[in-house]
């Protein structure tokens, strides 16, 4: 333990990532600008450190085995601590400084975090904020790989993976809309005959509420409308279901932020248990966030404790 200590660098574990990466010694050389000599000389110098082997051989290939993931994961977990370190060097009385990344896609908390990240900017302008949307499996894998701080998304089954931490910030509907008009879904499935024939713009398939949509007409007998376009974002959603004239699913909040007449008592909503999201935020429970993470954190989620009823 104490020679690992001593004589692993830190340039040894971007050297195994890369090498795990491309398989490579060539590919690895060219993309550290080293010659590959020195690629397999530091390769055979991590291994007698560590004393024990990284890769397996196969078909002219280096592939990783399970100590060498183990050896990569520390690796990052380095590499973030030490941005935090530096985060949390730039933090004086003036504000916060250094960089907090943040991912999400959640339609229902969309708005409390461009706010929170918008007041917190100005309170402290030397601050860097990162806001990146993406698909929720996108998000949680960057998550394990310390690429973001935390994350908003969907709860489903997240509580099974023992390094996530999370918490709840609230449930969202969904409904069924076109441009014009917005319907329960209880009340389409009921009349499923005629809501099928339509054009439909769905999220693709492995998408949280695609899933359950296709499961909620499953256990009813029915099908998927056979006019169909699938999406893996909702940019450009709205342009195309304007122009198919098309049918879709959208969660209530953003209904309510076009400012549709989802209150008024002629439109009456009946919602499915089974096609609600739970939303909240997601952090590595085994990870240290930065006091400047911290910070941003804990005022979006005052935010949207405040605005939402839980």
């Amino acid at each position: 333990m104490e020679n690992i200590r001593k004589n692993l660098k830190l340039r040894h574990f971007r050297l195994i990532e890369v090498l795990a990466e491309t398989k490579n010694i060539r590919r690895t050389a060219d993309r550290l600008n080293i010659t590959p000599g020195a690629v397999s000389k530091s390769c055979l110098e991590i291994e007698n450190i560590l004393k024990t082997k990284l890769f397996i051989r196969k078909y002219g290939s280096l592939v990783p085995n399970k100590i060498c993931e183990r050896f990569i994961i520390a690796g990052r977990r380095i590499n973030a601590e030490l941005k935090h370190l530096m985060t949390d060097l730039g933090t004086h009385e003036e504000g916060f400084y250094g960089r907090v990344k943040i991912g999400f896609q959640t339609p229902m908390l969309q708005d409390f975090i461009i706010r929170g990240v918008s007041e917190i900017k100005k309170m402290h302008p030397n601050l860097n904020l990162t806001l990146n949307y993406a698909a929720r499996p996108e998000l949680l894998a960057g998550l394990e790989a310390n690429f973001y701080d935390f994350i908003f998304v969907n709860l489903t089954n997240i509580k099974a993976y023992s390094r996530f931490k999370t918490l709840s910030l609230g449930t969202e509907q969904y409904i069924v809309a076109t441009m014009k008009k917005i319907f329960s879904i209880p009340d389409v499935l009921e009349k499923w005959h005629e809501f099928s024939s339509f054009i439909w713009v769905l999220p693709v398939a492995g998408l949280a509420m695609r899933d359950r949509f296709e499961s909620a007409l499953a256990a009813r007998g029915l099908a998927l409308p056979s006019r169909l376009i699938e999406m893996n974002s909702p940019i450009g959603g709205e342009q195309i279901i304007a122009l198919t004239d098309a049918y879709t699913l959208l969660p209530l909040t953003m209904i309510r932020n076009l400012g549709w007449p989802i209150d008024s008592s002629d439109v009456s909503l009946r919602f499915l248990p089974e096609m609600q999201l739970e939303n909240g935020i997601v952090w590595l429970n085994d990870t240290e966030l930065s006091a400047a993470a911290k910070y941003v954190r804990r005022l979006i989620v005052n935010k949207i404790n405040k605005n939402i009823e839980l």
